[in-house]
């Protein structure tokens, strides 16, 4: 039975692959700030509360005149997605406010007669969301106020969304959701035969030849009852190094496996030592905000083996690398099987860790003793003053610290902080985060259990009356625009959320 289709549309840069990435539940598109980095109709499905669908992400619709030379075919690609769906998630950016872009690409979609949902998007900050009115004037309805970003109000959204689609179709099973991770090293760590060892079988090529794997593999094992999948990505080489275009997108290709999958394993040959391009790797997964786990391959023919050296090599890399503290490292032989069954444990606890609600209470009480047996010293003849601290996401672990002066507190009290947290609250292996604002959100832990829904939901928080002006959304039937305007006039001398 074919799937019903939910399409996102709208201008470039106002949020439609972070959208997607958020009902996905994963990081399956590209999301950058620079216009243009969508091109292609991308499509992957979805389950939301049992119900399986297609979502649709598209390019940023641009106008005849640009000077885009691939504008034209981008727009062709939008309103064929457009055409064959059932739902269409048109999207705007309430932070600028209607567009002239925003005017001309309504009027053509509303020529489709499809069934439309306005979603205005960036909506995280209550100011923000009183200028919604605006969007009343593109004649799609009342704006469903969101954030793709926090996740704001995308539960309701989605019930909306469900509710247009056509009645009985495929319903998913739920299921817990697999352990995502990618295998990435250098050519010929090892990484291979240690997807071999772990899925117990022969299924990709080894050899002793640098390069032999060229693409990045999707494989699944299970592991008392746990799903995984893991992908086996091509040797990441300096890029000075790349000289075919093949190479060129292996490369590409495996720094996509890392933003897809919760963790990374870096597979390190102990035999050639540590070189600058592990730690250009190391430096990319935590770029990405994923989990890493760090396996020494080839301990078995590591030369001049004593009692000591795993202590000696992981020390020279803490040296090195100050993060590797709280970094899970493990020395291995992928070609005889050695301690592969440790591999398997540490995957699943930084996975743990890596969506961990720490306890608002537990964040709160630690962060004043820290600052009881350390406070922050002056700076310029100025005292610094950090006045409380929550977390306020997971995967990745974020911890936000409120004070006046973000930009003047110090390095090292930031390692300091580092340090304790993760060692009084088990984060190894997790790419925890520290972020420093002057204003800061608190969030209830069961607002941060919602990040770690299954795969079949969607991690967004919920609020009652988070998506203004929801109605039975039908083809050509919408309130007048001053009936609109007065509704939302009345939702927002209501409480503040």
């Amino acid at each position: 039975m074919k799937l019903p289709i939910v399409c996102i549309i709208g201008r470039p840069n106002v949020g439609k692959s972070s959208l997607f990435n958020r009902i996905l539940g994963r990081r399956a598109a590209v999301v950058s700030n620079r216009e243009g980095v969508t091109r292609d109709r991308h499509y992957q499905t979805a389950i939301y509360k049992g119900r399986e669908f297609l979502l649709v992400d598209t390019g940023g619709f641009l106008p005849d005149d640009t000077i885009d030379v691939l504008a034209d075919s981008v727009r062709q690609q939008i309103f064929a997605a457009v055409e064959e769906a059932e739902v269409v998630l048109f999207m705007v950016d309430i932070r600028v406010g209607v567009t002239d872009l925003d005017l001309q690409f309504a009027k053509l979609v509303k020529r489709l007669d499809k069934q439309v949902i306005l979603v205005a998007n960036k909506s995280e900050d209550v100011a923000n969301r009183q200028e919604g009115w605006e969007f009343l004037s593109l004649g799609l309805g009342a704006p469903r106020m969101i954030s793709a970003l926090t996740g704001y109000a995308t539960l309701s959204l989605m019930d909306e969304v469900t509710g247009l689609l056509p009645k009985g179709g495929r319903m998913a099973k739920e299921e817990e959701r697999p352990i995502r991770f990618a295998i990435l090293g250098r050519p010929n760590a090892g990484k291979s035969t240690l997807l071999n060892r772990l899925l117990g079988e022969e299924r990709a090529v080894v050899s002793d030849i640098p390069g032999t794997t060229r693409d990045s593999i999707d494989c699944e094992f299970k592991v008392n009852g746990q799903k995984f999948i893991v992908t086996d990505t091509a040797g990441l080489r300096k890029k000075a190094k790349v000289s075919d275009e093949v190479e060129y997108f292996s490369n590409m290709r495996s720094l996509e496996s890392i933003r897809r999958s919760d963790l990374s394993l870096l597979v390190l040959d102990v035999t050639r030592g540590l070189e600058v391009q592990d730690f250009r790797i190391m430096n990319e997964i935590r770029k990405a905000g994923k989990g890493l786990v760090v396996v020494l391959n080839k301990w078995d023919i590591f030369p001049n083996k004593g009692d000591k050296s795993f202590d000696h090599f992981v020390k020279d890399m803490i040296e090195r690398d100050p993060m590797l503290e709280y970094t899970p490292i493990l020395s291995i032989s992928a070609k005889e099987g050695l301690r592969i069954h440790r591999v398997v444990q540490e995957i699943q606890t930084v996975f743990n860790n890596c969506r961990k609600v720490i306890g608002r209470e537990r964040v709160a009480e630690l962060f004043s003793e820290l600052l009881q047996r350390s406070p922050h010293p002056p700076r310029n003849s100025r005292a610094i003053i950090l006045k409380r601290a929550c977390q306020v996401m997971v995967e990745p672990p974020v911890i936000a610290i409120e004070t006046r002066t973000p930009e003047l507190v110090d390095e090292a009290y930031k390692r300091y902080l580092l340090k304790n947290f993760y060692e009084q609250f088990g984060l190894k292996g997790a790419p925890l985060r520290l972020n420093f604002d002057q204003k800061l959100t608190l969030r209830k832990d069961e607002e941060l259990d919602q990040f770690n829904q299954s795969a079949s939901s969607i991690p967004a928080r919920v609020d009652s009356d988070s998506s203004v002006g929801i109605q039975n959304h039908t083809r050509n039937r919408h309130p007048s625009v001053r009936q609109q305007k007065r509704r939302l006039d009345e939702h927002y001398k209501g409480p503040r959320h």
